[in-house]
């Protein structure tokens, strides 16, 4: 099983051991140039002062000297670790006393070049070696100086070692720490485990939101799903339970006029016909809705253009005995970014309300205002301002005339308080029949 908590305290303990083994290999390095540096700037001075020490005589004849009472005692000690080489051309060449017939190889350099070495001594002692090239009273020779590293080597490995140990209580120190915040930032997740149990045992209808910034997103939708599944539950409950009552009348009556002998034949089957046709009618009703509001699966967006031709094709082919024309305007920058099985459950029964009514021509228009408003006008009788507030109630139709049982505008008005929209009736300006119009803000979803 995935574990995120598991996972970022493996990543940051690699991280971390990555880090501090980065960081002591540049403490070591870096100690251990300062070092060196610190020696070849001084093995540098100490060859200024060979230089000073000197001598060359006037006449080719007589061979270059060297003043060693100018020069550091160490010099003069057998294997006291400090040493210099005196190349001067052609043939003549001084060494240190200290080197006790040890010779260095150091190679000759034109005046103003420089150069470092690393060379190993009699004893395999390692030895800094600063080399130089030199002109003085026309001749030209190189100087190098040299110096045993084996006690400062000592004492940065003594460092070393206390560095490593610091470093080790350091990574000790953050592993530490980093594990508790790890584990209190995963303990925050905690809660929504906690509200997802109240929710399976039925204590709890949604999840708090009082959960980290990266979990709200996910949080938020969980919660807008479940509210859409409670939504829908309740339509198919009023659905079955309208249906249910609407049967009830018609088969009713059937029965009676199977029943009363006082109806002639001919009246009785002219009774059970009607009863029959209403029932078939109320059925044909209901499963024109379904058909609507099925054509899509919940949890994808609407496209209104792709979707608006094939609703308009469906109700052409329920209304076929009837002419008429829809015809839809959509704006620019138009997005519902909504449910899709929602929105074509809230177009279909507009469109059918509208084609339901219309004498010819129905009118759609959708616009960006803050969210997407949209008019659905049809050249139909309309009704009074009166009459508005009864259009919503379930199961009412102001005209037992036209078929239906009363439904579709309250489901609309289901689907817009869900979304915290707004479901308005007028008369329409262009057409003068009705105009339902419907606003659903851009939090909506």
């Amino acid at each position: 099983m995935n574990s995120l908590e598991r996972s970022l305290q493996i990543g940051l303990v690699v991280s971390l051991l990555a880090l501090m083994l980065i960081f002591w290999w540049t403490g070591a390095l870096a100690s251990q140039l300062l070092a060196h540096s610190f020696v070849h700037s001084r093995l540098e001075a100490e060859a200024n002062v060979l230089v000073s020490a000197m001598e060359f005589p006037e006449l080719d004849i007589d061979s270059p000297r060297l003043r060693e009472a100018q020069l550091n005692p160490a010099y003069t000690k057998l294997a006291s670790g400090k040493y210099f080489h005196v190349l001067v051309e052609p043939d003549n060449e001084f060494i240190s006393r200290s080197a006790w017939e040890q010779s260095f190889d150091i190679d000759a350099l034109a005046p103003g070049q420089k150069s470092k070495l690393e060379l190993i001594g009699r004893a395999e002692e390692p030895l800094l070696f600063w080399v130089g090239g030199f002109s003085k009273q026309g001749h030209q020779f190189t100087v190098a100086v040299g110096e045993d590293i084996s006690p400062i080597q000592a004492r940065l490995h003594i460092f070393q070692w206390y560095f490593a140990a610091i470093s080790l209580l350091l990574l000790v120190g953050l592993l530490v720490v980093q594990h508790l915040i790890v584990r209190r930032s995963v303990q925050k997740l905690e809660a929504i485990r906690n509200d997802m149990n109240r929710l399976e045992h039925g204590r709890a209808v949604s999840l708090s939101e009082d959960v980290p910034s990266e979990v709200l997103p996910l949080v938020r939708e969980f919660n807008r799903l479940l509210l859409r599944f409670d939504q829908r539950l309740r339509q198919s409950r009023n659905s079955v339970g309208n249906l249910a009552h609407s049967l009830k009348g018609p088969l009713n009556l059937l029965l009676r006029s199977t029943e009363t002998e006082e109806l002639s034949e001919q009246e009785r089957r002219e009774s059970v016909e009607q009863n029959a046709e209403r029932i078939r009618q109320l059925i044909e009703s209901e499963l024109k809705r379904a058909r609507l509001a099925g054509r899509g699966a919940a949890g994808q967006l609407f496209d209104l253009e792709a979707e608006l031709p094939l609703l308009v094709g469906l109700l052409e082919q329920e209304y076929s005995h009837k002419a008429f024309d829809v015809r839809w305007s959509i704006g620019a920058g138009v997005s519902l970014v909504l449910d899709r099985q929602d929105m074509l459950e809230l177009f279909g029964n507009l469109l059918d309300n509208a084609v339901k009514w219309c004498n010819r021509v129905v009118l759609i228009n959708v616009r960006q205002a803050n969210g997407v408003l949209f008019d659905v006008e049809d050249d139909g009788p309309g009704c009074s301002p009166d009459e508005y507030s009864s259009l919503v109630e379930r199961g009412v139709r102001l005209d037992e005339s036209v078929s239906g049982h009363g439904l579709g505008l309250s489901i609309v008005q289901d689907i817009v308080e869900t979304y915290s929209g707004e479901l308005t009736f007028g008369r329409s300006a262009r057409l003068d029949g009705m105009r339902v119009s419907v606003f659903l803000p851009d939090d909506a979803s």
